[in-house]
């Protein structure tokens, strides 16, 4: 002040003291105008605050529905998508274990419906009736019926193995598959209708089609007597759990909740981030919380797997139950990894949107290889001068369309996978790139951006 002060009176020209005191004046205004009143600092540290506080709150809400949407989706697309439940079942016909698990029961069944040893007994007493047998002779006739009866049962039991290890099983399976595909939704809604169905607690599959099959064999190699096997459903017991009750009623509400829940998590966390006072500091909050939560459903679901085969009855194949969970899983299980894999992707990008050293220098070295793809194009002829110019004015925004995009291809996937989040990221990375290349160099317009904007 004092130095203005001296300046004016030092001017000897009126006109000069007077645009002397005019220039002071508005620099003095400028600091009024730029030095906030405690009660409007005040007033804008409370508003960040409340946005840090809900910003916060809807990325964990979503967060925290996003395993929840896993799930549902999962849930929803193996019931609705024939083709991808017969993909994922497929493979349990050539099992050891199912294989094993319904030869047993089909043999089981075929034994007890033709009653071998007594057959065999009726024809040692014809034998024995028709002629005159000394005692010893009797003896050594009735002391073969146990091997006689070991013969039969062995000869049903590979019988069942050759038809249960051929392709005509594999076929017939996918077969029974696809024309019952709609009936895994009346196991998980509680209607015991169809080949597979729930018993009280017990998850049962009917493999008369086995027996029926093996039935047709025997009687064509001459074992005439298969004959009088009775045509009724053959069930298998797959595991036996009391969480099935649960699971149907959990397996209703996400149900009614697939189609909704993941678009509903995406847009909350979407909000969350933008709401956020810096946008970037939200994606990096919501990238832990998706990696977080992603990690807790896996281990989730292993604690559920373990506890379903740990109730298995004590006739329950262990096997064959871990290789039916293991396989209808398997989408769940990948989309779990992709929701991990899309948690560390949001990491990474606000990592590299920040003002670090190191963030800086690699958009830097994307920025210049960028702007030396722009002048290969103008040295080819290719300038393209006003759609540089409507690009890099518009920039920003294509940013933000291409991740929004990015993000609907992988939500409105039904399987999600890991190798379908890296794709999907390395498509968004190459679309950013090649806006860059329209947005660099732009001649010399003033209006266009060197660098990204980076939301600190």
């Amino acid at each position: 002040m004092s130095d203005n002060s001296t300046s004016i009176s030092a001017a000897s020209d009126p006109q000069d003291q007077i645009r002397a005191l005019e220039a002071e004046v508005a620099a003095l205004r400028k600091q009024l105008a730029s030095a906030p009143s405690g009660k409007s600092a005040s007033r804008k540290g409370g508003h960040s605050r409340a946005r840090s506080f809900w910003s916060a709150l809807l990325i964990i809400v979503a967060c925290l529905l996003a395993p929840l949407s896993v799930v549902s989706v999962w849930a929803r697309g193996e019931i609705t998508d024939t083709d991808r439940y017969v993909t994922t079942v497929a493979p349990l016909a050539s099992e050891p274990a199912i294989q094993e698990a319904v030869s047993a029961r089909v043999t089981d069944h075929i034994l007890a419906a033709i009653d071998v040893e007594q057959y065999t007994q009726q024809a040692v007493d014809t034998i024995s009736a028709n002629r005159s047998l000394t005692p010893q002779q009797t003896a050594v006739l009735q002391s073969l019926v146990a091997p006689i009866d070991n013969g039969i049962s062995g000869f049903v039991s590979n019988k069942v193995n050759q038809v249960v290890a051929s392709d005509q099983f594999a076929a017939l399976w996918a077969q029974a598959n696809t024309r019952l595909h709609q009936q895994l939704n009346s196991v998980l809604s509680g209607e015991n209708t169809g080949s597979v169905s729930i018993e009280g607690d017990k998850l049962v599959l009917d493999v008369g089609d086995v027996v029926a099959e093996v039935k047709t064999q025997l009687v064509a190699e001459g074992f005439t007597v298969a004959e009088k096997i009775p045509t009724v459903d053959t069930t298998i017991v797959l595991f036996e759990s009391n969480s099935l009750s649960r699971a149907q009623t959990a397996y209703a509400a996400l149900n009614a909740l697939g189609y909704w829940l993941p678009l509903i998590a995406i847009t909350i966390g979407l909000i969350g981030v933008f709401l956020a006072n810096s946008s970037r500091k939200g994606l990096l909050g919501l990238g832990i919380g998706l990696l977080i939560v992603m990690l807790l459903g896996g281990v989730s679901y292993a604690i559920g797997r373990a506890v379903l085969l740990n109730e298995l009855p004590a006739n329950g194949s262990a096997a064959a139950a871990t290789a039916l969970i293991d396989q209808v899983s398997y989408f769940l299980r990948q989309a779990l990894w992709a929701g991990a894999a899309a948690g560390v992707v949001l990491i990474l990008g606000a990592v590299f949107t920040g003002p670090s050293r190191f963030a800086v220098g690699v958009r830097g070295l994307a920025i210049r290889a960028a702007a030396v793809c722009q002048r290969q194009l103008a040295s080819w002829g290719a300038t393209m001068t006003n759609a540089r110019r409507w690009v890099a004015q518009t920039a920003a925004g294509l940013r933000v369309a291409a991740g929004i995009i990015a993000i609907a291809v992988v939500m409105f996937q039904r399987y999600k996978t890991v190798e379908l989040v890296l794709w999907t990221t390395v498509g968004l990375l190459v679309v950013l790139f090649i806006i860059q290349i329209f947005a660099s160099d732009a001649a010399s317009d003033p209006s266009a951006s060197k660098e990204p904007a980076i939301d600190g």
